[in-house]
């Protein structure tokens, strides 16, 4: 292909990835390495009240004549990342805060001012063992429903791909909420765990609240790893297996010597979409326990944001969960591209 014909074949891609994936996250490292405050200033105003008026002295905020909040804005290098690691504890998280806003609600286990050295490494504990948790039975689930219905008929294949499918096709949230309900302490699971004298307050407990968010997990993922390598089992050329039947292999020896590298690449492929996207989980946690027990990565930027209302800290806490997606994603990445590179 010459130079003009692949330069308009990948324009348009790479462009759109540049303005939707490039320039956000340049941005946002800008953000990560700056801190804004608002000016204020100190007023005497005459309030009316029913015992006569009186002088109050208080602040606000300084605003120009149009009247536009005025801001000072610093460099403040890697003090953000710092502070999310803990590793910077002299000087609280209120000395870059913006000077007008403070927090409202508790924080979550982990995450605030009452452990500042372990928010963001409970986070990546948690998050870590919830992709360890995950994977393994995401991929061998997966894999045993893909076989599984390569042996049906057409007809009940149909049938069973479309039951299948059904979790991967509900939003996350109404997911999370799905699973809530069926645990949650009038739900329907507590109500049969009670006839056989078992009681478990499944929203109460830590190590509940843990492993409903792993089986949200296992749940709504296995249906991708399915269908994708249900399609790579109709690849497998049907001429390899014959030989290896004539040969006199059992079906096992079939599948670990034929079937099995066939579709590795598509298990290297789930791998790589399921790690990125369990590095991300926020809604079942959000929704399930909303950082009480657990909280991860993304659910940390996420209070940063909206409960501590500092973006900038946020941002820098955004730059470090992409950087770990990144870390994680190296082996597979480096496999799959010696894979590539023989092959060519």
């Amino acid at each position: 292909m010459k130079l003009p014909s692949f330069l308009r074949f990948v324009g348009p891609s790479v462009g759109l990835m540049v303005a939707l994936m490039a320039v956000p996250l340049a941005m946002t490292f800008y953000l990560s390495l700056r801190q804004c405050a608002l000016e204020m200033e100190t007023v005497t105003v005459t309030q009316s009240g029913p015992f006569g008026q009186q002088e109050v002295t208080t602040q606000r905020t300084k605003t120009t004549a149009d009247g536009v909040p005025i801001s000072q804005c610093s460099f403040v290098g890697l003090q953000h990342y710092k502070r999310v690691l803990g590793l910077d504890r002299a000087g609280a998280d209120d000395a870059l805060a913006p000077a007008t806003t403070e927090a409202t609600t508790s924080a979550p286990v982990g995450v605030g001012a009452s452990k500042p050295a372990n928010e963001f490494f409970s986070a990546l504990r948690f998050t870590l063992s919830y992709i360890a948790a995950t994977t393994p039975f995401v991929v061998g689930i997966g894999l045993l429903l893909a076989l599984g219905a390569q042996q049906l008929s057409t007809a009940w294949r149909a049938i069973f791909i479309t039951a299948a499918l059904l979790p991967f096709i509900v939003t996350p949230v109404v997911a999370a909420l799905s699973i809530k309900w069926l645990f949650r302490d009038n739900g329907l699971i507590p109500y049969l765990f009670s006839h056989f004298g078992v009681q478990v307050f499944w929203m109460a407990e830590a190590w509940s609240a843990q492993l409903l968010i792993v089986l949200y997990g296992v749940w709504h993922s296995v249906p991708f790893a399915f269908i994708v390598l249900f399609a790579g089992l109709q690849s497998v050329p049907q001429d390899s297996l014959e030989a290896a039947t004539i040969d006199g292999a059992s079906r096992m020896q079939r599948f670990r010597y034929v079937t099995l590298p066939h579709i590795m690449p598509l298990v290297i492929f789930i791998l790589l979409i399921h790690v990125m996207d369990a590095y991300r989980v926020f809604e079942p946690i959000i929704v399930l326990t909303q950082g009480t027990f657990t909280t991860s990565v993304q659910y940390l930027t996420y209070y940063i944001l909206l409960q501590e209302s500092n973006p900038y800290k946020a941002s820098a806490a955004s730059v470090l969960t992409i950087a770990g997606v990144a870390v994680l994603l190296i082996p597979l990445l480096l496999k799959t591209y010696r894979e590539q590179r023989g092959l060519n």
